[in-house]
């Protein structure tokens, strides 16, 4: 997991450098295929639990399927291809992760592996500062082991919702506190606007979420009085943006971004329904991507907002397959949260909503290989698979009347 979050083998990325983010990293493949040929003889082993949980797995398998297809009409068959290899090989690992390991050991997972993120970012930051603090245009900046600030934010948030909702049992409580306490710190230095403004309304709507678990005849007075708040305040930051981007460490254009957004809406316009291939606009030259690249200045990366991102390589239909499956995702999440009968049962929830979020500024989850990717497969697949108990659980007879029905079925007989 952490080698998915870009933390195990480091590549330093300045912000300017745009030479090296079109560069393949050697290191970073050969990661890959050996994490993949470890994978393959565990799926080989435990092949039972993990098609039970593809079995739960439609919109997500669907998602994958979509993707890899898309290369038919991409403008690199080969590169589209392979991107939705990588992404099915990547979902079949989060499903090894749900299908084989109960709640408690995922946490201590995803736990453990947050505590390795923020100590080995500290220290890098401490002892190392040529690569753990920026020396870019974001000049000291705390980026940790991580090849970029804004990859630091999005993990520290993780990792703070992991252990302070999520709150694994393996970890003991001194250093969960203590790793709580230096995430906040290296989330503050790292000066990653999106992930503080997400980790600040993650914040504000825990008191909110909590109305869920009240009776809808008590609900309705509560949310009656929040509905004017939050439109006051929506309007408030509307009216006042410029003011309130400066505030954050931004400016009107959030550093540059709504160009790219008004562009890359332009081009997905072009070809609404079906993209351009996975993940392949931003990385092979086209007419279209030469006219963003007129109306931008540059050739970004990515657009900046995983759901444009979504649009650009696999177009409306894509997307409505995306959403089909975050809603069902969503509307588990918010059930195991109702329910509040197990460690954790919080965490789904804030994590798909700060997957959510923070993906309205970054591209952070349906890409080829994108960390956020686990642990939102892992949960759908995990609270499917609870669903389905819980279905199995109603619908099958007790085993005394399915005893005595037999007994009553012989005397008849005889």
């Amino acid at each position: 997991m952490l080698f998915f979050a870009g933390g195990l083998l480091p590549r330093a990325i300045a912000e300017d450098d745009l030479h090296a983010r079109w560069q393949t990293d050697i290191g970073y493949r050969v990661g890959q295929i050996i994490i993949f040929l470890i994978l393959i003889p565990l799926l080989a082993y435990h092949w039972r639990k993990i098609l039970r949980g593809l079995q739960q797995s439609g919109w997500i398998i669907a998602f994958c399927c979509i993707a890899t297809v898309s290369a038919a009409w991409s403008y690199d068959l080969r590169y589209s291809a392979r991107q939705g290899i990588l992404l099915s090989a990547l979902t079949l690992y989060a499903v090894y992760v749900a299908s084989c390991f109960d709640w408690d050991e995922q946490l201590n997972m995803f736990g453990w592996m947050s505590v390795i993120a923020v100590v080995g970012s500290c220290f890098m930051a401490v002892f190392i500062p040529s690569y753990g603090i920026s020396h870019d245009l974001h000049w000291g900046s705390v980026k940790g082991l991580f090849p970029h600030k804004n990859a630091l934010g999005r993990q520290m948030v993780f990792a703070i919702l992991t252990l302070a909702l999520g709150k694994p049992v393996g970890i003991p409580k001194w250093l969960r506190h203590t790793t709580l306490a230096c995430a906040f710190v290296l989330l503050i230095f790292s000066n990653a606007a999106t992930s503080l403004i997400v980790m600040v309304f993650c914040i504000a709507m825990y008191p909110a979420v909590h109305l869920l678990r009240f009776s809808r005849k008590k609900t309705l007075p509560l949310w009656v009085p929040l509905v004017p708040v939050f439109a006051m305040g929506a309007a408030i930051v509307i009216a006042n943006f410029g003011l309130v981007a400066e505030a954050a460490g931004r400016n009107a254009t959030l550093t540059g971004r709504i160009p790219i957004w008004t562009a890359v809406i332009s081009a997905i316009g072009r070809r609404p329904w079906f993209g351009y291939g996975f993940n392949v606009f931003f990385r092979r030259f086209s007419v279209d991507l030469a006219k963003l690249k007129y109306e931008v200045l540059y050739i970004p990366a990515y657009a900046h907002n995983g759901y444009l991102d979504i649009l650009l390589g696999v177009g409306f239909i894509g997307m409505l397959i995306f959403l089909g499956g975050f809603i069902s995702n969503f509307w588990r999440a918010i059930r195991m949260f109702r329910a509040n009968e197990i460690r954790g049962a919080k965490w789904p929830l804030f994590v798909l909503l700060f997957i959510a979020v923070f993906n309205l500024a970054e591209s952070a989850i349906v890409h080829a290989m994108a960390f956020l990717w686990i642990p939102y497969v892992t949960l759908y697949v995990s609270l499917a698979l609870v669903t389905a108990e819980e279905t199995d659980r109603w619908t099958e007879p007790p085993r005394e009347a399915v005893t005595s029905g037999l007994v009553d079925a012989e005397s008849h007989g005889a």
